[in-house]
C-alpha cells in the first residue's frame, strides 16, 4: 500500500512540473511568433501587426521618448529605412511606448518639447525623424510637458512592446520572417559593436526576403 501511494504521489509531481515545464514553454513559445495585436499611426489608422508583415519580413524597433540610446541609434535606423523601404517584401515600422499625443508634438518640434527634441538633435546627430511610426492602444506613458503631465507609467503595461515580445530594455530590435516567426531580437544600443550589428542585421534580412 505504501509503495503504492508512493507511486501515485510520485505521479502527481510528475504531472504537475511537467505541466509547469509545458507552461514555460508556450510562454516562451508565445514570443516567438508575431503577435496579432491593434495598433494605429501617428495618424490615428489602425490596422495590425500581422496585417503590416502578411507575406513580408517585418523590422519592428520599440523606443520611447525620451530614451538616449533610442535616440543614439535613430540615425543608423533612418540608414537602414532609406535602403530598404521600397522593397514590397519587407516593411519597417517603429513602435513607440510615449503616448501619441506627445509624440504628435515631438514630431511636430512643438516648444513644448523643446528639451526632449534638443536631446534627440544631440544623440542621432540627426535634425529629421523620418520613421514610420506605430502606436498600441492603452501603452501610452506620459512625460513631463509644460510642468502639466507627471504620469511615467502606461495604462495598461501589458500593452507595451516589452510584454508583447518579450523582452526587458530599450530600444529592442525584433524582426520577422514572412511567415511570422521571430527571426532576430537585439536590446540596448552599442557604438562600438554597429558596425558588427548592422552587418549581421542586413545579412538576415537578405536571406529572409530571398525565401518564398
Amino acid at each position: 500500500m505504501k509503495s503504492l501511494s508512493y507511486i501515485l504521489l510520485m505521479s502527481m509531481l510528475l504531472w504537475a512540473s511537467g505541466g509547469r515545464a509545458q507552461n514555460k514553454k508556450l510562454k516562451k513559445d508565445q514570443h516567438q511568433y508575431l503577435p496579432d495585436i491593434d495598433v494605429y499611426d501617428i495618424n490615428g489608422k489602425h490596422t495590425t501587426l500581422r496585417q503590416l508583415g502578411k507575406n513580408k519580413v517585418l523590422f519592428i524597433d520599440s523606443w520611447f521618448i525620451p530614451c538616449p540610446p533610442c535616440f543614439r541609434e535613430m540615425n543608423v535606423l533612418h540608414q537602414l529605412y532609406a535602403k530598404y523601404k521600397t522593397n514590397k517584401n519587407f516593411n519597417f515600422i517603429t513602435i513607440c511606448r510615449t503616448d501619441s499625443a506627445i509624440a504628435r508634438k515631438f514630431f511636430a518640434q512643438d516648444k513644448s518639447m523643446a528639451r526632449y527634441i534638443n536631446m534627440y538633435h544631440g544623440f542621432s546627430h540627426l535634425k529629421y525623424f523620418k520613421l514610420p511610426v506605430y502606436f498600441i492602444p492603452g501603452c501610452n506613458e506620459k512625460i513631463y510637458v509644460d510642468r502639466e503631465l507627471t504620469k511615467y507609467t502606461p495604462d495598461d503595461k501589458a500593452k507595451c512592446p516589452d510584454a508583447q515580445f518579450g523582452f526587458h530594455g530599450y530600444p529592442t530590435i525584433v524582426i520577422f520572417d514572412k511567415k511570422g516567426k521571430l527571426l532576430f531580437k537585439k536590446t540596448g544600443y552599442d557604438d562600438d559593436a554597429e558596425e558588427a550589428e548592422n552587418t549581421k542585421i542586413e545579412q538576415m534580412i537578405k536571406e529572409a526576403l530571398a525565401i518564398k
